[in-house]
């Protein structure tokens, strides 16, 4: 039995790589929702680069009632890029998160502005009520994009895995993705491989406050640690390093839910 077993219980990991996926997953989602319930955690959002997670989260939900998985979609070529008609049938089929590019795909044009695909995509976010995700963009692209949805309207969103090198922001520029109204994501992969410092993530939750930050794994990786493990080793780490527990149960139940309204 592990220690920070009570510590994850209704836990929802908000970042995780399940099977079928171009890259070799570790677990498909079914086996990884009766990891995940045998440990006590209430749920999981799915991730696949290459599409949307939607419909196979309906059938993990519809096999465990007691369970809570989600989808979302991921806008890089395999969906058609930054493609308003794949962010609206996500929402319509109840998919919950839209994460802006993790690949080749730029939203900033030559004059240093959005490019006019990607406001048809924040309307279609605003409009079926979904969680913006900022994905692999750049700290400048992540917030010329969180300012401009901010303005309108969009209220729900997260700066994904800010901690992670190619995403990576200082703790002024997360200051700046507060004030749009975003969370900021910390996901375990980042310190588990040496990518990130455990200090850095310390020093961005006591700026940014429990109630701003979202823990997940985004583990699913075949050589990377169960993704149970990898939960308890997150909030070990941190808990061991002066975080509260009422701080943990806040980045790892209380936020989840609310972003994902449940």
């Amino acid at each position: 039995m592990n220690r920070y077993d009570e510590l994850i219980k209704d836990a929802i990991d908000f970042h995780v790589h399940t099977a079928p996926d171009i890259l070799s997953r570790k677990y498909t989602d079914i086996q990884l929702a009766k990891q995940y319930r045998k440990a006590g955690m209430a749920g999981f959002v799915s991730k696949c680069h290459q599409g949307d997670t939607t419909a196979r989260a309906s059938v993990v939900q519809e096999l465990f009632p007691d369970f809570k998985a989600f989808g979302g979609v991921v806008l890089n070529h395999a969906v058609g890029g930054l493609n308003e008609a794949a962010v609206y049938a996500c929402g319509k089929m109840g998919g919950k998160i839209v994460w802006f590019p993790t690949v080749e795909i730029r939203i900033i044009n030559e004059n240093h502005e959005l490019t006019k695909e990607v406001y048809p995509v924040l309307e279609q976010v605003k409009e079926q009520d979904m969680i913006l995700a900022t994905g692999h963009l750049s700290p400048k692209e992540s917030l010329m994009l969180l300012k401009t949805a901010s303005k309108m309207g969009i209220e729900k969103m997260v700066v994904t895995h800010v901690s992670f090198p190619v995403t990576k922001a200082s703790l002024e520029l997360q200051r700046e993705y507060l004030s749009c109204g975003a969370m900021l994501e910390h996901c375990y992969y980042t310190p588990y491989y040496g990518l990130g410092s455990w200090e850095e993530i310390h020093a961005s939750i006591m700026q940014a406050g429990a109630e701003h930050i979202v823990l997940s794994t985004d583990l699913g990786q075949k050589k990377s640690p169960d993704p149970v493990e990898g939960m308890q080793s997150f909030v070990g780490q941190l808990y061991e390093s002066g975080i509260s527990e009422k701080e943990i149960r806040q980045m790892i139940v209380a936020n989840p839910r609310a972003l994902l309204e449940i």
